[in-house]
């Protein structure tokens, strides 16, 4: 059993850091038009696609929050995960062929296209907004809450300035290239990480399903819950889960974006299913394993503790650290997704519309500004 952090993990966290602040730097130096900050060149395979879909998505409060929930609560808030699915396959039929015929760069400018400049403009202003205000800086709090339940020795204030700082520098000089490529580093430590964990808690408990069933509650291995159930309700899981996943996957302009840079209709679809299908995963190493720690670690009295409890008692040294790269990881693909996305929406739907003959060396020179603007105001 592990007691603590050794300097194994520390060095394995400290590489991590490095190693994507050294992928930011490298593409930097291939990136000199608008199109490459904003879209990567148009060049991304599907695997990247995929890959970057998924890092993008999953925060810590994600992670926290699954494993925390399936203690307390159930199995049923992984619905929001594997139904992620339906609106996908929805976005692969219809509306990616319609994005990248159309040519276009934000979600908002596809707005114009249908209705007005009116439209644009509002909808871009509301998610530049929410994207800074409410997703990115809850995003480096929560990150940087989570981070203080291992390193106890951290100032909050000091741990969301350097998460911020890492993010925006490979962010604003790398563009959406450089998130991409750290995105799919990120997945990979993820989902490595984590299914570690989730394997190593099962083997406690002896390869038993029976007695993971045994541990939990009668309804907690449930999706389909009561019409007044306090977490999810059924009416719920029918009408509100798909709905709210249709427009995080399909008019989201920090998902979208990567889709944008596809290199054809056909790369964009096959990222979006492996995208699809990777979205299953967090039922198998997050959410469940919040299940098996009703065994493991009965009585915790903040379900928020489940994921670091596990983490300290079950994994030795050096994978420990491992983990941890992947909790920053989480961190900060949600962070350079937003950051990228809402830079690209100033940039696009303000800058570029004023002056239609704007040169690409300004236009990068306006996203760079604006991507180190948008961090300090995330970070205060």
């Amino acid at each position: 059993m592990n007691t603590g952090i050794g300097s194994i993990d520390l060095t394995v966290i400290g590489v991590y850091f490095v190693a994507v602040l050294l992928i930011g730097l490298l593409v930097a130096r291939n990136t000199k038009t608008g199109e490459d900050l904003f879209l990567g060149g148009r060049t991304f395979g599907w695997g990247l696609i995929g890959l970057s879909l998924f890092a993008s998505n999953i925060s810590t409060s994600t992670i926290i929050g699954l494993s925390g929930a399936a203690y307390s609560s159930g199995i049923v808030q992984s619905v929001y995960e594997w139904m992620t699915g339906i609106p996908l396959i929805i976005a692969a039929l219809i509306f990616i062929p319609l994005y990248l015929k159309s040519k276009i760069t934000t979600i908002p400018e596809f707005l114009e296209l249908r209705y007005d400049r009116r439209s644009r403009k509002f909808f871009s202003i509301v998610t530049i907004f929410t994207s800074i205000v409410v997703d990115t800086a809850g995003g480096l709090y929560a990150g940087a809450i989570v981070l203080k339940s291992f390193f106890p020795d951290l100032v909050i204030w000091q741990t969301t300035l350097v998460l911020a700082l890492v993010a925006g520098i490979y962010t604003a000089f790398g563009g959406l290239k450089a998130v991409v490529y750290t995105d799919a580093i990120q997945a990979i430590i993820l989902i490595v990480g984590c299914s570690i964990l989730s394997y190593l808690m099962f083997e406690k408990l002896d390869f038993s399903w029976n007695t993971v069933v045994s541990n939990a509650p009668d309804d907690f291995l449930s999706i389909v819950r009561p019409w007044d159930d306090e977490s999810l309700p059924w009416p719920g899981l029918i009408m509100a889960v798909p709905i709210l996943g249709f427009w995080y996957w399909t008019t989201n302009q920090y998902i979208v974006q990567r889709i944008l840079g596809a290199k054809n209709i056909n790369n964009a679809r096959w990222g979006v299913i492996l995208a699809s299908f990777l979205k299953i995963v967090p039922l198998f190493i997050m959410v469940i394993p919040g299940t098996m720690a009703i065994g493991l670690f009965p009585g915790l009295e903040n379900s928020d503790q489940v994921f670091p409890t596990a983490v300290i008692n079950i994994l030795p040294v050096g994978l420990v650290g491992l983990v941890l790269a992947g909790l920053i990881s989480a961190i900060m693909s949600s962070v350079d997704s937003t950051l990228n996305s809402a830079s690209t929406l100033v940039v696009v739907d303000f800058i570029k519309t004023k002056n239609d003959n704007i040169s690409d060396e300004k236009i990068v020179t306006y996203g760079r500004l604006t991507t180190l603007i948008l961090m300090v105001i995330e970070a205060l």
